[in-house]
Order: structure tokens, then sequence, then C-alpha cells
């Protein structure tokens, strides 16, 4: 499936008059990669030098299945000092994508010891989450150091993440995959709160025809899924 990005904008500056607006949290440890990630996607733009991000919001937008799409994206810091900053982007986020590097195994084990407990500290109910290994550019044979798809994989099951994805901001390997299951797990996130809203109050006619057509989506996308 193609999907279309167009040029970022801070503060929702793409999201005016589009049907389909998501909301995103990008999370991590600091230098794991989230900045780079978001610019190269959407400005197919790559440095190795860069100011850490404190917070920043984008508008990512994007064409999945024929519908446009804008992606309301958090970019926070990932020092635990910010930790008041970014419990604000968690109750406005619908999903949580959680990043480590391949090539830093301490980013690896945060995710567990760190992200986790932060997100259940300040989410009444669960999120969506993603898994994404960052940097696979850095991997080298000889590096002991490094996380195996084996071990993204694994770690995605332990969480409970919709899927574990590897990509690299420097040559854009996977950054398309990453964006559009953003979509894709806040389309089923929607889906799942309007049939708790039914079982409690009767049956409501959806109102975002894009959840209607989540099924048929997820059927177009189902061969470019990486390790969901």
């Amino acid at each position: 499936m193609k999907s279309d990005n167009g040029q970022t904008n801070k503060d929702g500056g793409n999201g005016e008059g589009c049907e389909n607006y998501v909301h995103c949290s990008m999370l991590g440890d600091g230098m794991v990669g989230k900045t780079c990630l978001t610019l190269s996607y959407t400005q197919h733009l790559f440095t190795d030098n860069y100011t850490a991000t404190v917070f920043d919001n984008y508008s990512v937008p994007l064409k999945v299945g024929g519908q446009e799409f804008v992606i309301s994206l958090f970019d926070t810091a990932g020092q635990s000092d910010y930790e008041s900053l970014r419990a604000y982007t968690y109750q406005e986020s619908e999903v949580l994508v959680l990043c480590f590097s391949v090539c830093d195994r301490e980013s690896f084990y945060s995710v567990i010891n760190s992200w986790l407990p932060e997100i259940q500290r300040h989410t009444k109910r669960r999120r969506p989450m993603l898994l994404v290994g960052t940097q696979i550019d850095l991997r080298t044979p000889d590096c002991q150091d490094q996380v195996t798809t084996e071990e993204g994989n694994n770690l995605a099951k332990i969480i409970g993440a919709d899927c574990y994805i590897e990509c690299s901001a420097r040559n854009q390997e996977g950054l398309q995959q990453v964006f559009e299951h953003v979509v894709f797990s806040a389309l089923k996130y929607r889906k799942k709160k309007n049939k708790i809203f039914n079982r409690i109050f009767g049956e409501r006619t959806l109102s975002n025809k894009s959840i209607k057509q989540l099924s048929s989506l997820l059927m177009d996308n189902k061969s470019q899924q990486l390790s969901c």
C-alpha cells in the first residue's frame, strides 16, 4: 500500500480540514532517534547533528488506503526530569510509540524498567502501543551489544504492543510502516471504545467513516506488515 506524506508542520498546521486526526506520542530514551525518525519521513531530512528535543508537536500528513490522515505527534524528551511534561501527552494520545535503539541495549531495557512504569502512572486505561527499534543502519556483525529482531519481537509480545517494527531514519527503511501502523492502531482503539459504548448505551451509528473501513484497510496492508 502506498502512503503519501507531506511536509511536517509544527503545532498542527496540516490538520485543519482533515477528517481523520490521530494523536500519538513518541517515547524512549534520549538520543535513540525519535526526532530523526519524524523529520526523515516527512522532510526527507537527516543529520547527525541536532539539538536534543524537550517538547515539540508536529502534524504528520499521510494517505492510507485512499484516505487522508494527519498524525498529531508529540515528540518528547527522554530524560526522567521531564516526566511531568510527558504526563500531558499521555492523556492526549491515542497511540504510544515506544522507541529504542537496536545498538543501545540500555535503551532496550528502559522500555520495561522505565517507560512502562511511567505509562502506568499516567494513564487510567490502556493505550495501544507500538514498539520501534531505531538505527538499524548502525548494526554490525561484530557488535555484541546490539538488540536482535527476535528480541524485539519477544519484547513486543511481553508488553502487549500491537507490533514491532524496525527502522532507519538515515535510509528511511521501515518509516512508512511506523506511521501507517500508528493510524491502524488508533482506528482499532476507537472501534473498541465504540463497542464498549454501544454495550453500555445501546447501538450508535459510527460517525467516523474510516472506522467502518478499518477491516478492509488492514487486509490491504497485511502483506506489508513487519513482524506483527
